[in-house]
């Protein structure tokens, strides 16, 4: 397994991704095509972990906590659908994109159904990866705008609930 360590602290679960921070998590069998998604994302400054079978990524998952994830369709030890369920466990804020060079549209439904964001044809071409990994990365960024906004609205409802009972209080 060719899993990079980081230098730099991971955020917790449930944290918004840090720009300083965006983890990708690669998952194919074919060493070839790994390193060139690495290649690729690495060059627009993502940090890329790579696995080449469900349980090596499960354990990465464990390890890296990946924002991101990149799944092949057919792996060596499973299905790549089903290795979805086993990373959204491990931090289900993951972002998972199915590739498969063996795309029809029973598989694209079945990723979709088991909670995939997307699902990408091989071979990848380099603009299409780079814009949809950037497009899992901001709806990381609304989604945790909305879980912010969503607690600050519900500890002013707390105040303004309190503020009603100390004014019947007041009023009798």
């Amino acid at each position: 397994m060719k899993v990079k360590r980081f230098l730099k602290k991971l955020l917790p679960s449930g944290q918004p991704p840090d720009e300083s921070i965006k983890s990708v998590l690669v998952v194919d069998d074919d060493g070839d095509l790994t390193d060139n998604l690495t290649d690729i994302l690495e060059a627009e400054g993502y940090e890329v972990f790579s696995a080449a079978s469900s349980s090596q990524a499960v354990r990465a998952a464990r390890e890296v906590r990946p924002w991101v994830a990149l799944v092949d369709l057919k792996l060596p030890d499973g299905s790549g659908t089903a290795l979805l369920s086993e990373l959204k466990r491990v931090k289900s804020e993951t972002v998972c994109i199915m590739m498969t060079a063996h795309a029809d549209v029973d598989s694209a439904v079945m990723a979709l159904e088991k909670g995939a964001f997307y699902y990408l044809r091989k071979p990848v071409k380099p603009d299409e990866l780079i814009e949809l990994v950037e497009l899992a990365f901001e709806t990381l960024r609304i989604k945790e705008e909305k879980r912010v906004a969503e607690e600050a609205l519900r500890a002013r409802n707390k105040e303004l609930e309190e503020i009603i009972a100390r004014l019947k209080n007041t009023l009798g």
